[in-house]
């Protein structure tokens, strides 16, 4: 009987390929099809900020739950790697709408200062990179709130790191 493979940590290289994929896609759509796009509503980086939010605050309960601190409450271990592998893929769809959040700011900010449209969709640009960067961190330290500091494991997986 095989042992089943191990979900390894996310790097840094995990996240700059969908950075670059998607930025390098984003900006060649939108250098063809900006002009004929309706302007970004405010709206559009909320549900990213609040799910950063989300996020943050179940790693620390993860993290409670893990280190057995007297002031955590338990967690079953299946949520508890449902919030690990939550954590990873955040983090990556964060790095992702980072590298669009940037590709869309590369493409309106040059024409801010004259187009109205360029001006309001460089400001919810921002806001998009910012709840973007937030996801990502909030991923990070959701997947690695489920390490146990006194695994094997974990020791191996700092020194292959």
């Amino acid at each position: 009987m095989s042992t089943p493979p191990r979900l390894r940590r996310t790097g840094p290289l995990d996240l700059a390929i969908p950075l670059l994929v998607v930025g390098v896609l984003a900006y060649a759509l939108l250098r063809a099809n900006y002009d004929s796009l309706p302007p970004l509503g405010w709206l559009v980086p909320a549900p990213m900020l609040a799910l950063a939010v989300a996020e943050f605050v179940a790693a620390r309960r993860v993290r409670a739950a893990v280190r057995h601190d007297p002031n955590g409450r338990p967690m079953a271990a299946l949520v508890i790697a449902r919030c690990v592998a939550l954590g990873k893929a955040s983090s990556i769809v964060g790095a992702a709408v980072v590298g669009a959040a940037i590709a869309l700011l590369a493409r309106v900010l040059p024409e801010s200062s004259t187009v109205t449209a360029a001006d309001h969709d460089s400001r919810v640009g921002a806001l998009l990179l910012a709840s973007a960067v937030l996801m990502a961190a909030a991923g990070l330290l959701l997947e690695r709130a489920g390490i146990d500091p006194g695994s094997d494991d974990h020791r191996s997986a700092d020194r292959r790191e």
